[in-house]
């Protein structure tokens, strides 16, 4: 499945994006958001062995977020299973260059759409870090709540965004879907 934007190609997350990925988990200001051991290339590249097998088993997971015009990598964008939440999450990392743009939201929209329309989830969760302010009102924007704040398996502090239920989704007008309105 390769998801597509006006300005993204989102194909599925795969080894071959891993040194770029590695790069924008470099940057401490991105860094400091993602949790787990995924910061440098070994870190990262385990994590994509974990993305694509989920891929495999899920038929989702995460996209490589490429600028449509460079074909540069600017991130990562998708769905995760949270098996001990026995949550499904819609998570998104951007590089820093690339924020404030408004790809994380157009990115969202797309696996929004594929989450509630092709795969029929009934619900989702967003998993942010209390710092995140731009990710914590991106959820919002996006028609999530606060549920609770708990700590993720590699014991990192969260907000979890209460889960967005198909119903809301695909009763709003599909104009306000992917900007969040």
């Amino acid at each position: 499945m390769q998801l597509e934007t006006s300005r993204l190609l989102m194909p599925p997350l795969s080894r071959e994006h891993a040194p770029a990925l590695a790069r924008v988990y470099a940057d401490p200001e991105v860094a400091r958001y993602v949790g787990g051991s995924a910061l440098d290339a070994e870190g990262t590249a385990a994590q994509v062995q974990r993305f694509e097998a989920v891929w495999r088993e899920r038929g989702f997971g995460q996209s490589a977020l490429l600028d449509r015009a460079t074909g540069d990598l600017l991130g990562r964008a998708g769905l995760h299973p949270w098996p001990a939440w026995d949550e499904v999450e819609l998570g998104y990392v951007l590089a820093r260059h690339a924020q404030g743009r408004g790809l994380a939201t157009e990115a969202a929209g797309a696996w929004l759409q594929v989450a509630f329309g092709e795969l029929g989830l009934p619900r989702l969760t967003a998993v942010v870090h209390p710092d995140n302010g731009p990710s914590h009102a991106l959820a919002t924007r996006l028609g999530f709540r606060v549920h609770r704040e708990d700590v993720t398996p590699a014991d990192v502090p969260v907000v979890v965004y209460e889960r967005l239920q198909r119903s809301g989704w695909t009763s709003r007008p599909i104009a306000s879907r992917a900007s969040g309105a």
